[in-house]
């Protein structure tokens, strides 16, 4: 399953990260929060952090090129589109499971589902989305742009092929996938 396009809940300093890799990586990459200010203040520190790391080289192609991949939304109609969907927000269950039941009314059934929690087992989460079985966890480190690894996890019906696609996805963007 290649992933072309990503929806991202959450603009934090994580969510935006991701966003990041993902545009500099050549995969549409569309960030929601809750307001419109919060994600022109991420497009901005893209922006910043991206074009540092034109300048020295790290990253090909242009600013432009990379921004022209970034999209933001204050709703979640965008998800419907998109290859993998990741819930990037606080480590809340109760708020975790508000942003599924969004996500359940708008994604596809063979959309690729996951979390970057790095404290609220996979398979608890799991339980809040329809086919948990393309559930799965992606955790990343900070500073996204620069930390290598990403630990991709298996829940408890976490199916062979998500995993897979969540490794490949982790290649694909130049990560190093830690298999939990």
């Amino acid at each position: 399953m290649a992933i072309e396009k990503i929806f991202i809940v959450g603009s934090g300093l994580m969510g935006s990260g991701i966003a990041q890799v993902c545009a500099q990586a050549g995969i549409s990459a569309t960030l929601c929060d809750v307001s419109q200010e919060q994600l022109d203040k991420a497009v901005k520190n893209i922006a910043w952090s991206a074009g540092k790391l034109i300048e020295k080289g790290k990253v090909a192609g242009t600013l432009d090129q990379v921004m022209g991949r970034l999209f933001t939304s204050v709703d979640y109609a965008p998800a419907a589109e998109a290859d993998l969907v990741m819930e990037v927000v606080f480590e809340n269950m109760a708020v975790k499971q508000e942003v599924y039941a969004k996500l359940n009314q708008v994604i596809t059934p063979n959309s690729l589902v996951a979390s970057n929690t790095s404290a609220i087992p996979i398979s608890e989460l799991a339980a809040s989305v329809e086919n948990p079985e393309r559930f799965l966890g992606l955790h990343f480190f900070s500073p996204v742009p620069m930390m290598q690894a990403v630990e991709v996890i298996r829940g408890t019906l976490t199916s062979d092929q998500a995993f897979a696609a969540g490794r490949e996805f982790a290649l694909s963007i130049g990560k190093e996938p830690i298999m939990v």
